[in-house]
Formats: structure tokens, C-alpha cells, sequence
């Protein structure tokens, strides 16, 4: 073999046509791109909504085609199903986590919700605006499915932590569990869904960074008012 001949055979194989990776495509493999499309239609979801978002707008997004997020998911229902499954039971996994690690102190459990959902909230914004837009919205996609996965799981924890405090003296024994519960969900609920109007309203700028100031806030409030008279 002549030298000219072995420095072209070691040269790499020109690609073939349609083989170049599109601009910005994800690289990694199959599950680097199922994850894009998740994410993008976390986005989507969140954004524009269930009903406004369309299979073909999240694949753009993601830089792949609609017949491969088709093949990877079936449909666009496919896909909520992998945001709830990939990415909001993980938070609340992550919650409930937080609250089993306070031992056998209800108060402690309750502060810990207070904490550790306002940290979420505020770091994964895109969760306020879903709840926002499937969840309380009329024929929301997310309505029946989150209240009885994630809201019915967690209030029903709540009350419970309330009650358990009432019958260590912690906790006014004449206050509803179920209504007191709901007084801490509010507290910590309603901030990170007004945040985009909050900073004009009352000139309060919520972000990851005022989280821990947030929820000891939430906490102080809600511990003094149940506490025993």
C-alpha cells in the first residue's frame, strides 16, 4: 500500500447524506432524548397548557421529530403521563421525604412541610404555573389525577401531623385538623402562585433565594396561631 493510499484509509468515512445532527439536538442517546422531551413538554405544559401545546411544538422544541416523540411516548397524553411520573412525583417523594425525617414530632413534620414546599415551589417555578394552569383551571388535565396522587396524599398527612400535636397539648385542641391543615396549605401555597404579581403588588420579588426567609415566615405565622392558649 503506497503512503498516499494509507493516509486515505485512515481518514474518517464522509457521513452520510441526512446523517448530520440537526443544531442543537440532544447527544447521548435514547435517554437524553426522551429526557429533552420530557422537559420540553414540562415547558409546553406549563406554559401554554395541556390543550394548547401540540406534539409536533414539543418535538421542535426539543430538536427531534414528531415521529420519534410519537415513537417514544404514543401521544401527547403519553407525555403528561412522564411529566407526572419523571417530574412532579419526584418533588413530592422529596416532600414527603422531608416531613418522615422529623421522627415522631408532629410540629417538626409540619415545619419541615412548610420548608421544604416552599423550597421546591420556588426552584422549579414551572410547578406553581402547571398547578395553576391543569390543576384549578376549569377541565384542567391534571385536576382529578393530582388530587387524588399528590393534594388528597399530602392534606390527609397534614391533619393527621395537626391532630397527633393536639393530643400532645401542642396544638389548640379546639381548632378543625382538616381546616388548620388548610391554613398552612394557604400560607405556603398561595405566595408561589401569585410570585409573577407579587413584586408589583407588594413589591416582593420571590425567588429560590428568599425561600428559607418565606417559609420561617409561613412558620412563625401559623405556629402562634394554633398554639395553646
Amino acid at each position: 500500500m503506497t503512503a498516499r493510499r494509507a493516509a486515505a484509509s485512515d481518514r474518517p468515512a464522509p457521513a452520510k447524506r441526512g446523517a448530520r445532527r440537526a443544531p442543537g439536538r440532544p447527544v447521548g442517546g435514547e435517554q437524553a432524548l426522551r429526557e429533552a422531551l420530557i422537559d420540553a413538554a414540562l415547558q409546553a405544559f406549563a406554559g401554554a397548557g395541556f390543550a394548547a401545546s401540540t406534539l409536533r411544538g414539543i418535538a421542535r422544541a426539543a430538536h427531534v421529530t414528531p415521529a420519534l416523540a410519537n415513537y417514544y411516548f404514543g401521544s401527547k397524553e403519553g407525555l403528561l403521563a412522564a411529566v407526572v411520573e419523571l417530574r412532579v412525583q419526584p418533588l413530592f417523594e422529596q416532600l414527603a421525604a422531608a416531613m418522615a425525617g422529623a421522627g415522631d414530632d408532629p410540629l417538626a413534620a409540619l415545619a419541615a412541610f412548610a420548608q421544604t414546599y416552599t423550597r421546591l415551589a420556588l426552584s422549579h417555578p414551572w410547578g406553581p404555573q402547571l398547578v395553576v394552569r391543569e390543576v384549578l383551571s376549569a377541565g384542567g388535565a391534571l385536576r382529578e389525577a393530582f388530587a387524588q396522587r399528590f393534594a388528597g396524599n399530602i392534606s390527609r398527612l397534614l391533619a393527621e401531623h395537626v391532630a397527633k400535636a393536639q393530643q400532645l397539648g401542642h396544638i389548640d385542641a379546639a381548632l378543625d385538623p382538616r381546616l388548620t391543615a388548610l391554613s398552612l396549605l394557604s400560607l405556603c401555597v398561595f405566595p408561589v402562585i401569585s410570585a409573577p404579581v407579587l413584586a408589583v403588588t407588594l413589591g416582593l420579588r420571590l425567588d429560590a433565594d428568599a425561600a428559607m426567609a418565606l417559609a420561617n415566615h409561613h412558620w412563625r405565622v401559623f405556629a402562634r396561631g394554633v398554639e395553646t392558649e
